[in-house]
């Protein structure tokens, strides 16, 4: 068992009870040795050591034998040479009694203690466990630094957008809505003619053309209630110009979390070329439309009436000739139909003419048509239920013909093309199923696109320019309804598409896309 140096009794006795009241960790180690004499509660914890262990009385090195020869040598300097040794924050590695390494963060104090005749009998230790300090203030400085990373990389973000939309010639806007004022950039303030960068939204809305004016207001009224992002196109009259320019302006609506005030902030583009070139384009398809469908009209009644001479006389080789001629005149037909209607799509002129009709009666009429013309294949029609529709029927006619015409032409012959029509409760379900290859999952969405190509093999030999599809799912679309497809367990795809059993507040009224 080991024991305190008597040089250093007196001064315990005079001490060693306030000593053990202080909050802090405190020690006396005595002689050379560095004998541990005294150390209150504190210091026992901060050592994780009992009372009963092995400490008061024992060397430094016997106690705690795993002591930084970094801090004996400052115990030595302090006890030879009477140095005061101080140091913050130092890192402070043992192991506690269990022989489990730890590890705090520490300040502290080494004092040299002398007797009555100034004799260094020892060293007083006194220390602070500041691990929580340290590491939050780490915690801060890391933070700081992150913070002043993404400050940098926002600037840097920000120098980027504005670099871009100084290159694209984008304008900005900002519409603060508790004030109802609308802000631009200098760009922005051009392209309206305007000599300030700011004025009411009321202004602004009134140099929207008149047509447009409501469909705006709407969309930002639907921004502002519902959040998110949106864009729309329109045409404005500018206040320095005669005439009207197609702006493109996208937006974003955000909400302050201080006063609950929504801001709404977003570029514009002038997309008046781009408007124009598709007019032009749009005025031109129209025209050869319009030249081709007059000779093909023409020639379709002919092959008719041919049709109908053959059938008299019973000439097998030229009525089959026949039948695939007008086949082709029907193709070039909906094409043709197909293009002109794309052209409306893209100039806001795409009408639906609403009437009542049965859609059992539609697909018996479209059936008896494509059983003439693809004799090699098996058509079965599952009954509608006389399930009557208010849609355009000429246009719902033509997506069941496009679906119809895919069916055959990605099927082998003989193989079998069924049609169903599914009532539900507030819509009717139409499908056109299949035995062909099939669509893989990632084509499934891209064949509604305008254009498409599907990378298949087994379908390359199939003409089309890709539209038929993407004016289907426009068609139902307008008709406020659902289309899509999806592969059979066996084998072939079966296209779907919905449609309400009712249209409320439609009539035969022009339908702007």
């Amino acid at each position: 068992m080991g024991h305190a140096d008597n040089n250093i009794e007196p001064i315990l006795a005079d001490n060693a009870y306030l000593l053990s009241l202080l909050p802090f960790p405190v020690a006396v180690l005595s002689g050379e040795t560095h004998t541990i004499s005294f150390a209150n509660d504190a210091m026992f914890s901060t050592w994780k050591r009992k009372r009963e262990d092995k400490v008061i009385g024992y060397p430094l090195l016997t106690a705690l034998p795993d002591t930084n020869p970094v801090f004996m040598q400052q115990l030595k300097e302090v006890f030879n040479e009477g140095k005061v040794y101080s140091a913050q924050e130092v890192e402070v590695t043992q192991k506690d009694r269990d022989g489990q390494l730890y590890l705090i963060y520490a300040d502290y104090t080494y004092q040299p203690l002398r007797d009555r005749k100034g004799t260094i009998t020892g060293v007083l230790v006194s220390a602070q466990d500041v691990t929580q300090k340290v590491i939050a203030t780490k915690a801060l400085t890391d933070n700081a630094l992150e913070l002043e990373k993404s400050n940098e990389q926002l600037a840097f973000r920000n120098n980027e957008c504005m670099m871009a939309i100084d290159t694209a010639k984008l304008g900005t806007w900002k519409l603060a809505t508790d004030k109802g004022e609308l802000v631009f950039s200098e760009r922005g303030a051009e392209l309206h003619g305007l000599n300030t960068k700011c004025l009411s939204f009321g202004t602004g809305l009134n140099m929207v053309c008149k047509d447009y004016r409501e469909s705006v207001k709407n969309t930002f009224r639907e921004a502002i209630a519902n959040g998110g992002s949106f864009e729309i196109e329109y045409p404005i009259h500018p206040l320095d110009r005669d005439g009207e320019i197609w702006l493109r302006s996208s937006g974003r609506c955000t909400k302050s979390e201080k006063d609950g005030c929504v801001t709404l902030n977003g570029t514009l583009m002038d997309i008046t070329k781009e408007k124009m070139e598709v007019t032009r384009k749009n005025e031109f398809i129209g025209m050869i439309s319009h030249e081709l469908k007059t000779p093909l009209t023409s020639l379709s009644g002919m092959f008719q009436m041919i049709r109908k001479k053959l059938d008299l006389e019973k000439d097998s080789i030229f009525h089959e000739i026949n039948i695939k001629a007008i086949q082709q005149i029907k193709k070039m037909t909906s094409m043709i139909n197909s293009f002109v209607n794309i052209s409306r799509l893209e100039s806001g002129k795409f009408e639906l003419q609403y009437t009542e009709f049965n859609m059992e009666e539609l697909v018996e009429e479209y059936l008896a048509e494509v059983r003439i013309i693809s004799s090699n294949y098996n058509f079965v029609q599952h009954h509608c239920h006389a399930a009557n529709l208010k849609a355009d029927r000429n246009k719902i006619g033509a997506v069941l013909a496009n679906m119809l015409s895919n069916a055959i032409k990605f099927s082998p012959q003989h193989s079998t093309v069924e049609v169903s029509c599914i009532p539900h409760e507030d819509y009717l379900e139409v499908t056109v199923k299949d035995q062909g290859s099939g669509i893989s999952a990632p084509d499934q969405h891209k064949i509604f696109e305008r254009f498409s190509y599907i990378e298949n093999r087994k379908v390359q030999h199939a003409a089309g320019f890709g539209i038929g599809l993407y004016l289907s799912a426009e068609i139902i679309k307008h008709h406020h309804g659902e289309i899509w497809v999806e592969n059979n367990s066996d084998k072939g795809c079966t296209f779907h598409f919905k449609l309400p059993l009712a249209v409320s507040g439609q009539s035969a009224a022009t339908n702007h896309s």
